[in-house]
């Protein structure tokens, strides 16, 4: 381990995403610190409608810019990339409206679909929050393409500092649900306005016209054909467990499942997505310019496994008494399910920053495939626990299943990985023999 540690001061990989994950340390260092504090300040409850209002965003953010915000790192040419991020604000742009609109209209109607009435004045915040969300979503991978880390952190602080104190602040003045959903909001929309900001000068010097635009969107056509489906269904039927838990149950396991996910993230919030985003980038560099990839798989899962054992452990056997002790008597529901997720947020914690390998190895399809199994699988883990009047037996279902998702998932990874490498070998002794 200590080898491992002392690797990182010299490899540039390492130092990229200690950049990213610094500042995201020292603001998820105080999020955990407040996090008592918040668990009493706010009932399961106010943390299920929360739960609520992220997941539809998060589904809908999905569609926003057809996926191509993926494809900012790959082209070798800058006006390419900077082509993609014109394309990809302006597709969030035109959802934004198009979201508005139906938010207007048919207000009642989602409100009763998502079973829960409380959420119908904040369906009119959700366009917006999009639109903010999307458009610092495609700056965010222009930055990651250009190796901006610095200011990627930077936004990453500023908006969970935001988010922070408004909960707190409004917290203690009895806001309830109210507090947690006008933090997010806040948070999502300044944070985006700050990003916007550093990138004034920068986008009012692209140059690009219609016809180049579609000429750009054509050329990344797997992006909406097969990554924007797949991951639709993925984050879809990821958030189809709060729906189904809001919907079959209450809000207050609804709450209790949310706070529960919401804590034993925080590990892949901070490091996990931090190494996810130069990862990504420096996965598809390599691959343009025919290097191999299978080892960088390898050894970022080695590490993030040896950093995530320990917790996930504790958590497996003392979860309940844990958060009944750190955040109340009335969050013991929420350490229970910590038992069980816990294993899974482990898996996920190794294996999800290494996923996008498939998109880089264009293997959309396999990921599609895949998508689709989760798509019928993740409600159906629910809709068991509701038949079995028991919620914890969907989620015991849902963890195994997903477990055994993650691993073939990685299988075909590491398969398509391995043989991309063997065709880079192949390509090499082919030149070498003919003396090229």
């Amino acid at each position: 381990m200590l080898r491992i540690f002392e690797n990182i001061k010299q490899n540039q990989f390492a130092k990229n995403v200690s950049v990213l994950a610094s500042g995201t340390i020292i603001v998820q260092g105080i999020s955990i610190l407040l996090s008592p504090v918040l668990s009493r300040l706010y009932t399961p409850e106010d943390y299920g409608l929360l739960a609520v209002f992220i997941s539809c965003i998060s589904v809908l953010i999905v569609i926003g810019s057809f996926r191509y915000e993926l494809a900012i790192l790959i082209p070798k040419e800058s006006a390419e990339a900077n082509a993609l991020l014109i394309l990809s604000i302006g597709i969030n742009i035109i959802f934004a409206a198009v979201i508005f609109v139906l938010t207007l209209i048919f207000n009642s109607s989602l409100s009763v679909l998502l079973g829960n009435e409380k959420i119908s004045f904040w369906l009119y915040f959700i366009a917006p929050v999009f639109l903010a969300s999307g458009i610092s979503q495609s700056l965010t991978s222009w930055y990651n393409r250009n190796k901006n880390y610095k200011l990627i952190s930077g936004v990453r602080i500023y908006q969970s500092s935001i988010n922070s104190v408004f909960s707190l602040g409004l917290g203690f003045l009895k806001f309830n649900s109210v507090g947690l959903i006008v933090s997010q909001i806040v948070s999502q929309i300044l944070s985006s306005m700050y990003i916007i900001k550093r990138s004034a000068l920068s986008l009012r010097q692209f140059s690009f016209s219609i016809p180049e635009l579609k000429k750009t969107a054509k050329k990344h056509i797997e992006f909406p054909a097969y990554s924007l489906p797949s991951a639709l269904l993925d984050v879809f039927s990821i958030n189809s467990v709060i729906f189904l838990l809001n919907y079959f149950f209450t809000e207050s396991v609804t709450g209790a499942y949310s706070f529960s996910l919401r804590i034993l993230t925080l590990p892949t919030v901070v490091i996990g997505a931090a190494i996810g985003q130069v990862f990504y980038q420096k996965i598809s560099e390599a691959y343009s310019n025919n290097e191999k990839i299978t080892t960088s798989i390898f050894k970022t899962w080695k590490v993030l496994f040896i950093i995530g054992i320990v917790p996930a452990i504790t958590i497996f056997f003392f979860g309940e008494q844990l958060f009944d002790f750190i955040f109340g008597s009335k969050w013991a529901v929420a350490g229970e399910v910590s038992s069980y997720l816990c294993i899974l947020t482990l898996v996920n914690f190794v294996s999800s920053p290494t996923s996008s390998a498939m998109i880089v190895l264009k293997k959309q399809k396999i990921v599609l495939i895949v998508n689709v199994i989760t798509f019928i699988y993740r409600p159906l883990a629910i809709m068991y626990g509701y038949y079995t009047d028991n919620f914890l037996n969907g989620i015991i279902l849902y963890v195994v299943l997903e477990i055994i998702q993650i691993f073939f998932y990685n299988f075909f990874l590491l398969r398509s990985a391995a043989r991309s490498d063997s065709e880079l070998n192949t390509t090499r002794n082919n030149k070498n023999g003919t003396g090229l």
